[in-house]
Order: structure tokens, then C-alpha cells, then sequence
């Protein structure tokens, strides 16, 4: 298990004085990667052997959001491989050690050269000690379309949301989302399936589907082919 401390920041905050859903994950992001750097499986690990964990899914269940000044820790472990899948928790403990956010991600280990997946090598998966899954009820790894979507934007991705792939972040699909959700504070779970990359000034068109207090923010290209699905399920 790896593990950060953390506080909950101003600049983190919503309106409501309380982290945002793009907060969370960046957090579990950056623990995601902190722990690759800290075993030896880090960026410019991978980037020379041409390899790249490419993020296929979020489940991100919030018992409570975290407020400003709250000291945090961020966890994260690996709980099974499968070919070229890698399977993740990660939580978020309160200073008195309860749970308060926890969640489940889906990985898929890419050869750069050939934008391909391919097998994890043994020593790869050795680095990341494995420990028990969550003990969590685990959603499925495709959101379910409640509808094709009413068209509310179009737009470009812009060179701060691209990361160092080269494709838009994970964490810009949801920090995207939020711009066409109301009550953040009230959303009890985020998940997001992650379908085809968006470049730099590439088109990106928002769908919304909403219905039985899920909101569903559909990311297409020009050409209407799905990139991303983010889901808020509210209380």
C-alpha cells in the first residue's frame, strides 16, 4: 500500500466549501502515480521501455467531501492483474482515520508504439504489492446510455488538459462534467468509462442524459464517436 498526506485546499473547493469530484480524483490520480514513481515503474520508466497505463475506468464512492483545512491520507493498492488489466483501490481516510471516500479504477498497460495493449511483464506486476479488494459493491466497467443525450456544447481541448500521454486527463473529463452539474455537494458517486483519446484542439462535443438522479455527461468527437462517459449519481 502507498500513501500520502494531504490537506484540503481553498483552490480545491467548490461553492460549498467542500471538495469537488474533479478534486477527488485528482487525488487519486496523483497517488495512482506517486506510488509508480516511488517502485520504480514511473513515467520515464515506462516512456523508455515504450509502455503506459492508459486509465479504461472510475468508481469513486463519497461518503462525506472533505473541507477546507481537513488533513487528509490517500491510499492506494493494487488488488489483481489480469493480461494487460491492472486493477486499483484507492480511499481517502479523515484525520481520525474513518473512510470517507473510496473507489475502484481499471487500468490497461498500452504499447506506445503500436497504441496496442499488451501482457504486463513480471516485473511490473512484482512491484505492486498486492493486497484484498475493497469490500464494496463494484460497478460494472461500461456505463449503460440512458439515452443518446441533448447536445448542450462544443469545444476544443485546450493545451492545460493535456497530460504527459499526450491526450486530454482523465481528471479534465470530470472537472469538465461539473461545468454542467448543479449541487456537486449532493453527488454520491462519480464514475467515468474512458473510450477513445482526444488530442490537443481536437472537437469535443457535451451530450446530457439525466434521469432517477443520474447525470449522464457524454464526451464525443466530431465525429461523433464517444470518448468518455462521466455518471453523477446523486443522493
Amino acid at each position: 500500500m502507498y500513501s500520502y498526506d494531504a490537506i484540503a485546499r481553498y483552490t480545491e473547493l467548490g461553492c460549498s466549501m467542500t471538495a469537488r469530484p474533479s478534486t477527488i480524483a485528482n487525488y487519486f490520480q496523483d497517488c495512482a502515480i506517486l506510488q509508480s514513481e516511488e517502485v520504480g515503474i514511473g513515467i520515464k520508466y515506462l516512456k523508455e521501455k515504450q509502455r503506459a497505463w492508459f486509465l479504461l475506468s472510475w468508481q469513486i464512492v463519497v461518503d462525506r467531501y472533505p473541507v477546507l483545512m481537513e488533513k487528509l491520507k490517500v491510499r492506494t493498492w493494487a488488488y489483481d492483474f489480469k493480461g494487460f488489466l491492472g486493477y486499483r483501490n484507492i480511499d481517502i481516510l479523515d484525520e481520525a482515520g474513518n473512510r470517507i471516500v473510496y473507489g475502484a479504477s481499471i487500468w490497461s498497460y498500452m504499447d506506445t508504439a503500436v497504441m496496442k495493449p499488451v501482457r504486463i511483464e513480471p516485473e511490473v506486476s512484482a512491484a505492486y504489492p498486492m493486497e484484498p479488494a475493497i469490500d464494496m459493491e463494484y460497478a460494472p466497467r461500461k456505463i449503460a446510455l440512458t439515452g443518446e443525450g441533448v447536445l448542450l456544447d462544443e469545444r476544443r481541448v485546450m493545451a492545460y488538459q493535456i497530460d504527459s500521454n499526450g491526450h486530454m486527463n482523465n481528471e479534465a473529463y470530470i472537472a469538465m462534467a461539473e461545468e454542467y452539474a448543479d449541487n456537486l455537494k449532493d453527488i454520491k458517486e462519480i464514475r467515468a468509462e474512458y473510450k477513445k483519446q482526444l488530442m490537443k484542439n481536437d472537437v469535443v462535443k457535451v451530450r446530457q442524459v439525466s434521469s432517477d438522479g443520474r447525470l449522464q455527461i457524454i464526451f464525443t468527437d466530431e465525429n461523433d464517436d464517444i470518448s468518455c462517459v462521466v455518471m453523477f449519481i446523486y443522493i
